[in-house]
């Protein structure tokens, strides 16, 4: 059956660790140890999210003893970021789902460490017009119409699609607001873009794993401390140049510490890259930075909200709000079903998303509230809330990478290119097959320990 997630292609990977400690499964490249000269070669991994942990795990696991990962955060994980609301219940502010568990494994690693998890089902749904009316399911007959014509037009933007989607179906306002909302939710929440930005070039190419979706009621976090275990980790360095045209490569730090090593991963998000801040001495041969160029970097951000109590449907797990500015609080995630809290997650995604981003978390409070009203009536004060800025984070400029109208998979595989013999690249944004995922960091940070290996 085609379900409202279904045409995307997902997937999750996972890195494996030698030692002892959480379980993380067999490693891909078969667990043998390294040899005496790889033990003895220095690398310096930049970003401590799942990308650059699952590259130490690979690097460690073949033998190699001299890793460090510099982080620029505080923290680890990057943009897995389990927060809290209302004193001590965990709450996603970044990553959110294993996609797709059949022979997933991060599946392994949760059920292996007693990690809980709770199965998610995106179709089940009720939307709402800002009235406060159920409204009936798009047509699925209607929405594979839709996704034949974009295919037809692979050349035009989302958007474009359904200007000549609705005049052929002579959809009036309602209907037009309508399939906006499901679009939004389909799509420009999907890829953190709105669909003017977007063709239906950016979601082929990738894959999926199969077996259902489940989150994490206790928070993504277990995962990274599992993936974390036994790492040389270095907090509050951010990296500000990279030099690899000598023997050894140099890394200046902004905190005033330089490292040096024989190859360097770096893992920092694509924004980062797209910002130029961190520089490269040399710079960046042609294709590496057309890749940078031709790639973007969505926004997915999120209000969540804490209630003395559930006045929705508790069973119900996603909410869609149909109302008169396409995209704007189109889509809320109910957390009753897996943690049993009165917590709702609700989700505004590209230009929309980004725009919301001047306000405190108090003003989007309000604006949310505002939102539930028209829905439910009279809706209590949140006893808490907390608010994500992602496009404006310091380390991420952005939630997650995606292909533009008019750009191509191909620059992902670009991207993973290693650059000469000693400058090797990870993150989602560098796997053509997985991007934008958890999935896709974890298998490019392996990728990029191989290749060093393969090098030796």
């Amino acid at each position: 059956m085609w379900t409202r997630r279904g045409f995307i292609k997902r997937g999750l990977g996972a890195a494996g660790l030698a030692a002892a400690g959480p379980v993380l499964g067999a490693c891909a490249s078969g667990g043998s140890q390294g040899t005496e000269s790889g033990s003895e070669k220095s690398v310096l991994i930049v970003g401590a999210g799942v990308a650059g942990l699952a590259a130490a795990a690979e690097l460690q696991t073949q033998g190699f003893h001299n890793v460090v990962i510099v982080e620029a955060r505080d923290r680890i994980g990057g943009r897995i970021w389990t927060g809290t609301i209302g004193g001590d219940i965990p709450v996603e502010l970044g990553a959110t789902w294993i996609h797709g568990i059949s022979g997933n494994p991060v599946h392994e690693i949760a059920r292996s460490n007693d990690i809980s998890m709770a199965v998610t089902d995106y179709d089940n749904e009720v939307r709402y017009d800002e009235a406060g009316h159920e409204l009936e399911p798009i047509d699925r007959k209607l929405r594979r119409s839709f996704i034949d014509l974009a295919y037809e037009l692979p050349d035009e933007t989302l958007l474009e699609v359904f200007e000549r989607f609705a005049v052929v179906n002579d959809l009036g306002p309602d209907e037009r607001r309508d399939w906006r909302q499901f679009l939004s939710s389909m799509f420009e929440h999907e890829l953190g873009a709105d669909i003017a930005d977007l063709s239906i070039v950016s979601y082929v190419g990738g894959g999926y794993l199969r077996g259902g979706d489940v989150v994490f009621p206790e928070g993504y976090v277990q995962i990274v401390d599992a993936l974390s275990f036994g790492h040389d980790i270095r907090l509050n360095h951010p990296v500000e140049l990279i030099d690899y045209s000598g023997d050894k490569v140099s890394v200046n730090t902004s905190s005033g510490e330089a490292f040096e090593a024989d190859r360097v991963i770096v893992t920092v998000p694509l924004g980062i890259l797209k910002d130029g801040l961190v520089s490269f001495e040399p710079q960046l041969p042609a294709r590496t930075q057309q890749s940078i160029d031709s790639l973007a970097m969505g926004v997915l951000n999120r209000t969540c909200l804490l209630f003395d109590e559930v006045f929705w449907k508790p069973d119900i797990e996603w909410i869609g709000v149909v109302g008169d500015r396409p995209g704007a609080w189109a889509e809320t995630l109910n957390l009753y079903p897996y943690q049993q809290q009165p917590v709702l997650a609700m989700f505004n995604a590209g230009s929309f998303g980004t725009e919301l981003e001047q306000y405190s978390d108090q003003e989007l409070a309000e604006l949310a509230v505002d939102v539930l009203e028209r829905v439910f009536g009279d809706v209590p004060a949140p006893v808490d809330s907390v608010s994500t800025r992602w496009r404006s984070d310091t380390w991420t400029r952005g939630s997650y990478s995606y292909v533009p109208a008019g750009a191509s998979f191909d620059s992902y595989a670009e991207l993973a290119r290693p650059v000469g013999e000693r400058l090797f690249f990870a993150g989602e944004a560098t796997h053509n097959r997985y991007p934008s995922t958890v999935h896709g960091a974890l298998l490019s940070g392996r990728r990029a320990a191989r290749q060093i290996i393969a090098r030796l």
